[in-house]
């Protein structure tokens, strides 16, 4: 499967993320908001106004350093990324914030008492790991203040993501690394080609999974035409067996009358 580099050239110096690159992000801000969201729920810290204030202002950080600049790279590359549904609630949260539609206790409201519309458990869903970088959530933020960083370079927050993985069970690490190439001057285009991809590496799936169940269906019909002949005799051997005790019961009724 590939997926299309997006290339940036800030003062000249290109940067290049790929859709995969995005999509990681994406999914990496989703465990760690779920993460902020599970902290903020078991503290016990008093929630004052001044708490919720300082909350709302690490909480917007952490959108506007980890997940709008990449939001902002796939639009102004004409491509279409679509959010985790917690990230995407997230993300209407704050977009509600920033036009005025809520204010901070409005956004600190709507954070703390979201609902998750899933089965089992929160942390496995959202991979949830030990260490986040710039975790401030566990720092007593209300009372040591967190130097929170105005940028963190695209490099980084890659290798933020991949530490993330790392961290993860080791079935996760068995998924491959997916094949890129750069965007083409069309990004219509070069959407329909990752669409394509897409179907292309799914119809290769459903090959496979339709090729191994075959494959058991055949051991199966094999170990039922086995066992149907089995059963067979069995029905024969019954069969007999009945012949012979009609026979032998015939015999002894025909002894009463002799």
């Amino acid at each position: 499967m590939q997926y299309p580099s997006l290339i940036f050239q800030p003062n000249s110096v290109p940067t290049s993320v790929s859709l995969w690159d995005a999509a990681n992000i994406f999914k990496y801000a989703t465990s760690w908001f779920t993460a902020i969201w599970l902290a903020l729920d078991k503290s016990q810290v008093s929630q004052t106004s001044s708490f919720r204030r300082t909350f709302i202002r690490h909480l917007v950080w952490e959108a506007e350093t980890f997940v709008f600049p990449y939001i902002n790279i796939c639009a102004t590359s004409n491509t279409s990324l679509a959010l985790p549904e917690y990230l995407n609630g997230v993300v209407t949260m704050l977009t509600h914030w920033q036009v005025g539609i809520v204010d901070d206790n409005g956004l600190f409201r709507l954070f703390h008492t979201h609902q998750f519309n899933m089965a089992g458990d929160l942390m496995v869903c959202y991979q949830i790991v030990s260490n986040y970088a710039y975790s401030w959530w566990n720092d007593q933020f209300d009372v040591h203040l967190f130097e929170m960083p105005n940028h963190v370079p695209v490099e980084e927050v890659i290798q933020l993501y991949k530490h993330h993985m790392q961290q993860l069970p080791a079935a996760y690490l068995l998924l491959p690394e997916m094949h890129r190439h750069d965007v083409g001057p069309d990004p219509l285009l070069t959407n329909l080609w990752v669409i394509k991809d897409n179907l292309g590496d799914l119809g290769a799936q459903l090959e496979q999974c339709l090729s191994s169940k075959m494959q058991d269906a055949n051991v199966a019909l094999k170990a039922m035409t086995t066992l149907e002949g089995l059963v067979d005799d069995l029905h024969d051997a019954i069969a007999a067996s009945q012949q012979l005790l009609d026979g032998t019961g015939s015999m002894q009724e025909l002894g009463k009358y002799q």
